[in-house]
């Protein structure tokens, strides 16, 4: 087949073009992310439950939840969060189940569960993960609220139609709300109650099918339309007919008006009041692309819009995925570039050129393979192909230089085939010995594992398309560039130079090696002793992921549950200060003075880290100039913000973060258990104190609070001579307090809400409730206070239930310059949790966040090292047909990870997920070089050499294709290991691990491989060898 393709005039240009034009076909269509979907199967259920304490949905709701999906096929864990008016579950699935299936499950067991209160609206299930946020568009302008309103819906509806959007989410501006209130002196001067009030307008107000009519001609339906829409036309319901024959309508006894409700749910963008259109895009979508098609139409729309309404794209989360890719791919090309000019230092440009076709080949076939399996061009995927650039070129290197040694006897198609079969073992040997390594790392556990399992799979897919390159097109080529042509003066002083490198430099270190094996070994084993030590004494410190600046920032406030809207935008206003002094002191450090914040962007009623909303949470988020640009770290403009507010009097936490986590999850989450709330938050409290206590700790909150003050009621002694019941009473005074939501009303293609009660002013003091008349069920009224009584008391604002135990989850974030999250979650849960447990009966922990994720994926990634290193010996001892020549070659892999750890210390990172993929992935690389140097020492020693001559043979004799594999790998990744921007630091660890951990290696295999060998036969008896594996890979 070799020689096949090797002497057909087009075969192996047309495999070439085939290769070249399926990946331009594939790469178009490939999604672009910064990491793959890390995320596991999770479905939502949703139960509101207008107007009850978390207390009551935690019994009447997540108890009857838990009971009835705890059966259901690959449910890992159920959350269940009980707050005022509404309850929310979340299910996570088990790995390796059908996510279909499940979802589906969930809608079945949750559909059949009817102890569910009355008074609940019905449950609603969904898929998480479904959609991922874009960018966000504010609406602002010198108009009402209400004609704004017009304005976005129309906008949204025109963004919901764009490729690729999924969803846009209205937010700023509250519901849109037909209110009906009436005062209690009106309501009492007629004998009306609220309750009586929403009857008469929901039986007023309809809209239903009456039937048919079939006549001989055609048939009629009849409808019968009393449907009201307006104000205007709701205040014409009569409500009540007056002894002297008069109608009393709506209109007479209420007052009707157009609101946006709840008042707090509102935005303003730099102080201005604003909606703002939030932009989701399909899972399957690519990101970039739809924000390229949201800021075109927001372009478009300015053009055309007056001066008194302003729209723009805020909150662009997105537009830093492209800058992450280009720097990537720029850094992508350097390597590439280098590592042609390294390849023709040794070959003949012709020949270099055609060896490094290599590369494109091996980059459509990932193409190619990303496409077939759903992969993204993300930043793990693009690090693959940065690896694959200096790796892929391995192959072509050994069989170039082969087919140049057998070339010496002639062009001819036979001499260049077997150049190609000299060395064919030896490649295949080594593309098996990658594979073994590479393949288990694809079946990574976790989330974090999700990321860094697609690096093995682009990586394999690339080296098996160059592996078909170097055997079938690259031969065809280079048959054509084999030539008796004089070499030039260059050629001719480099290699006198490197010859003389290789006999008077590495050569004589190999033999000086050789000579003290016992103590290079000797050496080398203290030096793995001590890099061990080293690691387990902490110096260099452990972490999950490293973080990744993005262009946004949020801070989320949250006060005691019952603040009033007034002290909530005071606080709110304290902060947003706080930022304008931030932004005069930093923007001066800017390059050309530019202004630090871009905008800023205030949402009232919003918590994202509280999971809470209400009058007593706001968050600011600010547009910050591109991470690219500026020079103020986040962590930097964190600090100083946070000096900037000082004290805020009354809060109850303050969280400045970058919106969403990232695959390692939160860097301190503790999770506590025990089914009494008071001892609960007794726990998480000294916790919470405990983990403040640690430098570098910040944004540490917990998620059991005290909810709103109460007043509870209860009937008194008597009432029921009345007549009175409690679920009267209660539903008398629901209608008044909380008020009666009619059916919505559509107007047009907007839908209101309707909805009667009490005026503000007469149910704003305890003193409203006291007085407010009761209706008796025999005609006429008693005030309140003489029926039931009344207690102050304060619930809980949030409870939480984790597979069906009362968990209180406290989490904090960790400035990675001061502290280490993994040390803290590690000094926590040896010391004073266990402490805290055995103080507590009852009282259970579990770790969380970054640690659990951390441990979970990194016990995979041991185990699928492990594996790989099983995979090597079973390849290496066929090919050396020995049990112990195989571990020769396998010390290479201890001794890259001197240059794993060192080269961390001497970068100043920290280990890392990423790092430990680089180290893993270096067993498959280093092993190989490895491989020609045993491989040759064999043959030296099947001619009769002894064992320290034959080595140093080898050592001479290989050193010219290690040296250009090993630059070639380097000089691919070398731009990323210098890249100083911010988005490439996720990214370092792992080149790191890979330049560095092949730089020691090399240097090992060349002096410390030999000395181990030779020492190896000292202590073994002369054996009859097998034949001897040819020489080359």
């Amino acid at each position: 087949m070799i020689r096949w393709f090797t002497g057909h005039p087009t075969a192996g240009n047309l495999l070439l073009l085939l290769f070249l034009a399926a990946g331009a076909f594939a790469a178009p269509g490939l999604l672009r992310e910064t990491f793959p979907d890390f995320r596991a199967v999770e479905a939502e259920i949703t139960v509101p439950y207008r107007g009850a304490a978390a207390e009551d949905v935690e019994a009447a709701i997540c108890a009857p939840l838990w009971d009835g999906v705890q059966g259901v096929e690959g449910l890992e864990t159920f959350t269940c969060t009980a707050q005022t008016g509404r309850a929310r579950a979340v299910a996570t699935m088990a790995p390796g189940n059908d996510a279909l299936r499940f979802v589906n499950s969930l809608r079945t067991e949750v559909s059949a569960i009817d102890t569910f209160p009355d008074r609940a609206d019905p449950a609603v299930v969904r898929e998480l993960h479904r959609s991922d946020p874009v960018t966000s568009v504010a609406i602002s302008g010198d108009l009402p609220l209400a004609e704004l309103d017009l304005y976005a819906d129309a906008l949204s509806d025109r963004l919901t139609a764009l490729p690729g959007v999924a969803r846009v989410t209205r937010g700023g501006l509250g519901i849109r709300t037909l209110n009906i209130t009436a005062t209690r002196a009106v309501l009492d001067s007629h004998g009306l109650t609220p309750a009586a009030l929403a009857a008469a307008v929901a039986a007023q107000n309809i809209d239903l099918p009456a039937g048919t009519l079939q006549g001989p001609g055609a048939d009629l339906t009849l409808r019968f339309t009393a449907e009201r829409d307006t104000a205007t036309a709701l205040a014409m319901i009569p409500v009540l007919v007056l002894p002297n024959g008069a109608t009393l309508t709506l209109g007479d006894v209420a007052a009707i008006e157009e609101r946006f409700e709840p008042p707090q749910d509102r935005a303003f963008v730099d102080g201005t009041p604003a909606i703002v259109l939030d932009v989701a895009k399909a899972l399957d979508s690519d990101a970039l692309r739809v924000l390229d098609g949201v800021a075109a139409l927001v372009a478009e729309e300015s053009s055309r819009l007056p001066a008194t309404i302003s729209i723009e794209v805020v909150q662009d989360v997105t537009s830093i995925i492209r800058d992450r890719l280009v720097m990537l791919v720029q850094n992508g090309v350097i390597g590439l570039v280098l590592v042609v000019i390294v390849m023709s230092l040794f070959f003949r440009p012709g020949f270099a050129i055609w060896a490094a076709m290599g590369l494109p080949v091996a980059f459509a076939g990932a193409f190619v393979w990303m496409a077939l399996t759903g992969l993204s061009l993300n930043m793990m995927t693009l690090v693959a192909l940065l690896m694959a650039i200096g790796i892929v070129m391995d192959d072509s290197i050994v069989i170039a230089d082969s087919i140049a040694v057998h070339g010496a006897k002639g062009a001819a198609v036979e001499n260049v085939a077997a150049g190609v079969a000299a060395v064919a073992p030896g490649v295949i040997s080594s593309f098996l010995t990658t594979l073994a390594v590479f393949l288990p790392l694809a079946f990574l556990a976790g989330e974090l594992g999700a990321v860094l399992e697609v690096l093995p799979v682009v990586l394999l897919a690339a080296l098996a398309a160059s592996l078909i390159e170097a055997f079938f097109i690259l031969p065809h080529h280079l048959k054509g560039g084999i030539k008796d042509t004089a070499p030039s003066r260059f050629r001719i002083r480099f290699d006198a130079g490197f010859d003389a490198l290789r006999e008077r430099g590495v050569g004589r270190l190999a033999d000086a090696a050789i000579k003290a094996r016992w103590l290079v070994a000797g050496l080398a084993i203290g030096a793995l002793i001590l890099t061990v030590g080293a690691l387990g004494a902490g110096v260099v410190k452990r972490e999950a992921m490293p973080e990744i600046d993005g262009d946004v920032l949020e801070a989320r406030l949250m006060l005691p549950a019952g603040t009033t809207l007034t002290r909530t935008t005071e606080a709110v206003a304290q902060v947003e200060a706080a930022l304008d002094r931030v932004n005069v002191l930093l923007t001066p450090e800017q390059p050309e003075a530019q202004p630090l914040v871009v905008r800023r962007i205030t949402r009232l009623g919003r918590n994202l880290s509280a999971g809470e909303t209400g009058a007593h949470v706001a968050t600011v988020a600010v547009d910050l100039l591109g991470a690219e640009t500026r020079t103020s770290t986040l962590d930097d403009i964190v600090t100083l913000w946070r000096a900037e507010i000082g004290a805020l009097p009354g809060i109850s936490s303050l969280i400045l973060t970058e919106p969403g986590i990232g695959p390692q999850g939160i860097a301190v989450e503790l999770r506590l258990s025990h089914p009494d709330l008071a001892t609960l938050q007794a726990a998480g409290r000294a916790t919470l104190a405990e983990l403040e206590t640690y430098a570098g700790v910040r944004n540490a909150i917990l998620d059991l609070r005290p909810g709103a003050p109460e007043l509870r009621l209860s009937l008194s002694q008597g009432a029921e001579a009345l007549g009175l019941t409690a679920t009267d009473v209660a539903g008398q005074l629901r209608a008044a307090f909380l008020g009666t939501q009619l059916s919505e009303i559509r107007r047009g293609d907007l839908a209101w809400d309707l909805e009667v009660r009490l005026a503000d002013d007469d149910r704003a003091t305890p003193g409203d409730l006291s007085v407010f008349e009761i209706a008796l069920p025999g005609g006429g009224t008693v005030p309140l206070s003489s029926i039931a009584t009344i207690t102050e008391a304060r619930g809980w604002g949030t409870i939480t239930r984790r597979n069906g135990l009362r968990t209180l989850t406290v989490a904090a974030d960790v400035d990675g310059r001061i502290g280490n999250a993994d040390a803290i979650t590690a000094r926590l849960s040896e010391g004073f949790l266990p402490d805290l447990t055995a103080a507590t009966p009852g009282l259970t922990f579990e770790i969380g966040g970054q640690a659990a994720n951390s441990a979970e994926t990194v016990a995979s990634i041991l185990r699928g090292f492990l594996i790989g290193l099983v995979g090597i010996y079973l390849v290496l001892s066929f090919q050396f047909r020995s049990y112990v020549e195989p571990l020769i070659v396998m010390l290479t892999i201890p001794l890259a990870f001197l240059g794993v750890i060192w080269g961390h210390v001497l970068m100043g990172y920290n280990i890392s997920m990423p790092s430990l993929v680089g180290a893993a992935s270096l067993a498959g690389i280093v092993v190989n070089n490895a491989i020609l140097l045993v491989g040759v020492i064999n043959a030296r020693r099947a001619e009769g050499l002894s064992a320290a001559l034959a080595a140093g043979e080898a050592v001479r004799s290989r050193f010219r294709p290690i040296f250009v594999s090993v630059s070639t790998t380097i000089m691919g990744m070398a731009p990323l290991l210098l890249e100083s921007s911010t988005q490439a630091q996720t990214l370092k660890p792992l080149v790191i691990s890979v330049v560095f951990g092949l730089l020691a290696a090399t240097v090992l295999i060349l002096l410390v491989l030999p000395a181990f060998y030779a020492a190896l036969e000292d202590i073994r008896p002369r054996k009859q060898r097998h034949a001897a594996v040819p020489e080359g890979r």
